[in-house]
């Protein structure tokens, strides 16, 4: 039997009375995408599997898995997460695969959201994980809405959340790492929102504060977001606006309530902070581990090395910034050269965030990488662009298109590269 997990309140409490029936000392099998989302999913359904007993294998993949199977009839269910544009899928027969599986979008609800809302049918604390499924709808850009919020199902665990007064909301001004470094640090890494010259550059970043009349060293030590007063946080946030692409700085932040269980200091956003630089290294069993105990797993280590790659990761993206004054523009359609040492994982990242702010209704950027003797185009997916309407031409040209919302990723041979790309500005520009 298979069951996907939909919209209906029925279908979850058919599949978790089926895993309460089979859970105690059954072996279960997990497989995952390497994205933050699908890691905090596999984090919640382990966590989940553990309480009732069960034995449970993660294995994380590179992307969708058409040939992926659970290993062997020991596993007396399977869970694949986003294999082959499947979202949260179980099977309970032997040797499943996903191909067998029917596919069918979920409003509003992303991976690990999903699997929070299974937990809540099973586990006697589902409460103690609604951190790590908003780590996931957020790092999956479900907070689109109006003022960066979430909506659909995502919005309903956050309601959930707050009412078990496990997670605390606030609004005010949030930067990475906002409360634990240095004020001067902390807007020099900001790339949420970013600060055009003040990103990736202290020095600047520290006049900008002198300017504003804050004295950035108290008492013998650097000033961090936290420090500041109210006045001086009306003040310094003024001074920004006139660098910052996001209309508004303010925005509803989250947070761990202190007990016992949690006594770390990260809010939910820190905590996705410091995972992404970990996704992007390819460190995904650290970020799981992190997921399953934070308390343990979010130290001082881990903390300066994300510090540490999020900076060199601001220096890419300034590069990728810089280089958008020199666009060769044509319609919507951008083209970048010279990006040869940026990987895929770092290129989505920046322009992942580079549409948070970015107003044009569409584009196409068509980018060098070190992924081989392709070129990748990354298309930002607004119509009229669809991974439906794009294929035919990604066929007629050999090429082959992957979905990453918000883009769709297009490989191709690098000879037949500048014919797909005038075809996509054709396409774009309405012309036959």
């Amino acid at each position: 039997m298979t069951y996907k997990l939909g919209s209906q309140d029925s279908v979850y409490d058919e599949i978790a009375q089926r895993i309460l029936k089979l859970a105690k000392n059954k072996r279960f099998y997990v497989e995952t995408v390497k994205t933050l989302d699908g890691i905090a999913a596999s984090a919640i359904l382990y966590q989940t599997l553990i309480e009732q007993g069960a034995k449970v294998a993660v294995r994380f993949s590179q992307s969708s898995s058409k040939n992926s199977q659970i290993p062997s009839s020991d596993y007396k269910i399977g869970i694949g997460i986003k294999l082959e544009g499947a979202d949260l899928l179980l099977g309970a027969d032997d040797g499943i695969t996903p191909a067998k599986f029917g596919y069918e979008g979920l409003f509003g609800g992303s991976l690990s959201v999903m699997a929070q809302l299974l937990r809540e049918k099973i586990s006697m604390n589902p409460a103690s994980t609604y951190h790590v499924a908003l780590i996931g709808a957020f790092s999956s850009f479900q907070d689109s809405e109006e003022g960066r919020s979430l909506k659909g199902l995502n919005e309903i665990v956050l309601e959930k959340a707050l009412l078990s007064k496990l997670i605390t909301e606030e609004e005010k001004l949030e930067l990475p790492f906002g409360d634990l470094l240095p004020l001067q640090d902390s807007l020099a890494l900001s790339y949420d929102p970013y600060f055009k010259g003040i990103t990736g550059n202290q020095s600047v970043a520290e006049s900008v504060i002198k300017s504003a009349g804050i004295q950035h060293v108290k008492e013998g030590r650097f000033i961090t977001l936290r420090d500041l007063k109210p006045e001086e946080l009306e003040t310094i946030e003024k001074a920004l606006e006139r660098y910052s692409t996001t209309k508004a700085l303010k925005r509803k932040s989250y947070s761990r309530s202190h007990t016992d269980e949690s006594s770390f200091d990260y809010n939910i956003r820190d905590m996705l902070f410091m995972l992404e630089p970990l996704i992007l290294k390819n460190e995904i069993t650290r970020a799981f581990n992190a997921l399953i105990n934070p308390k343990k797993e979010f130290n001082t280590e881990l903390f300066y090395e994300s510090v540490e790659e999020t900076s060199r990761l601001i220096s890419i993206f300034n590069t990728i910034i810089n280089m958008r004054e020199r666009f060769v523009d044509e319609g919507f359609i951008r083209r970048i050269v010279g990006t040869g040492l940026i990987n895929m994982p770092q290129l989505q990242f920046i322009y992942k965030w580079i549409y948070r702010w970015d107003d044009s209704k569409n584009k196409v950027i068509l980018a060098e990488t070190n992924e081989g003797p392709e070129e990748v185009f990354i298309t930002i997916e607004k119509d009229p662009l669809s991974i439906n309407n794009i294929a035919p031409l990604v066929e007629k040209y050999n090429g082959r298109a992957l979905q990453q919302t918000p883009f769709i990723i297009i490989y191709v041979n690098v000879i037949k590269a500048g014919l797909l790309y005038e075809d996509m500005r054709k396409m774009i520009a309405g012309v036959p």
